[in-house]
């Protein structure tokens, strides 16, 4: 997943320096996505709407073959062959889809990208980089706001200085494990002394006295505050003692804005979807799992998700952006298939004349 954490920062800093902006480049990333996604996609929403159709007559087979698992399965097989349908379409977009979001969710998320945006603004979003409600302070003033509980990842590369003059960047192989902090748990307004785990850098104990001093990019895992931190070595350890606010939680309403935007259009397109239900489909079992409120609302709680997942604003863009498009896209295959059912079921109109001109 590195890689794709690490495409998706490269294509996202190729269109900054185009744009200028994380916010729209962000915007314009998921829109390539989604266009190149486009067919795949397509074929998804056909596939669903195909399967609404279906459901009255699938649900009719299984009440047929109900008590016999082995026939029911051979007349559902017959079925979707006679229909020429396939009922794992609708996977495939999913499945390439999944992977791209958690490496775009991870590249957003990232020590880097927060450094990046750090005072970035888009449209009525202050901070890329800020969660729906946090107690971090400002990034990169040297100060952690922190509570108790807090823990602490590091930056996918750390800056060595060497004792010979030299200066070499080195990858982490363990972001999370890198640093370790005492006095545990951690004392809000007190020194908290940071160390960097030199197996957890990819270096042997011989380099305990070839590195003088380290700078890496550390992010509080729950604040999402970032510092720029400079280690020395003391006896064979790179260890800093960096200084610490206590924290005080504060809501984001810009997020907040965000999330519900987001929640909206999420919730219009599950009812756009369920609205293409046959009205047999509605009255079985699934079509009223799909129509009780518990679903129709089940968007909304996002909102209650959020205050417990600190999700970047830049994730939260690609998120309503996506849903966006998705909206879009489902309007216009569904038009485009209603326009294909009018024209099958019209009779034709054109009357062939037999009286030809005859000389």
């Amino acid at each position: 997943m590195n890689i794709i954490n690490q495409a998706m920062l490269y294509l996202l800093n190729a269109i900054h320096d185009f744009v200028g902006n994380y916010g729209l480049a962000i915007v314009l990333l998921t829109v390539a996505i989604r266009l190149i996604l486009w067919p795949l996609n397509s074929a998804q929403t056909r596939s669903m709407r195909k399967m609404q159709e279906l459901q009255p007559k699938l649900k009719a087979l299984q009440e047929k073959y109900k008590g016999e698992p082995q026939k029911m399965q051979e007349a559902m097989m017959k079925f979707y062959s006679e229909n020429s349908f396939n009922p794992l379409a609708g996977c495939l977009p999913m499945l390439v889809q999944l992977p791209i979001f958690i490496g775009l969710y991870g590249a957003l998320s990232s020590p880097h990208f927060l450094a990046e945006t750090v005072h970035e603004k888009f449209l009525f979003l202050d901070n890329l980089s800020h969660t729906l409600q946090s107690h971090a302070g400002q990034s990169l003033d040297n100060t952690f706001n922190v509570e108790k509980d807090d823990a602490f990842s590091a930056d996918k590369t750390v800056i060595l200085n060497m004792t010979s003059g030299k200066t070499q960047e080195q990858e982490v192989t363990n972001q999370q494990k890198l640093i370790t902090t005492s006095p545990k748990p951690i004392l809000p307004g007190s020194p908290v002394t940071m160390v960097l785990d030199f197996k957890h850098l990819g270096l042997s104990d011989d380099y305990k006295n070839l590195v003088k001093s380290a700078e890496v990019l550390v992010v509080n895992e729950k604040s999402r505050e970032l510092e720029r931190v400079h280690f020395n070595n003391v006896n064979g350890a790179l260890t800093q003692e960096v200084p610490t606010l206590p924290g005080k939680t504060q809501m984001n309403w810009d997020v907040l804005a965000l999330i519900i935007i987001y929640a909206l259009l999420t919730l219009a397109y599950q009812q756009l979807m369920t609205a293409k239900q046959p009205k047999a489909a509605k009255d079985d079992a699934a079509g009223q799992a799909m129509q009780s409120p518990a679903m129709k609302f089940m968007p909304l709680m996002f909102v209650v998700v959020m205050f417990f997942i600190p999700i970047p604003a830049g994730a939260l863009i690609y998120l309503v952006v996506t849903t966006a498009l998705m909206l879009i896209q489902t309007l216009w295959v569904n038009y485009s298939e209603d326009k294909k059912s009018e024209n099958k079921e019209k009779p034709s109109s054109q009357v062939v004349d037999i009286k030809a001109d005859r000389v």
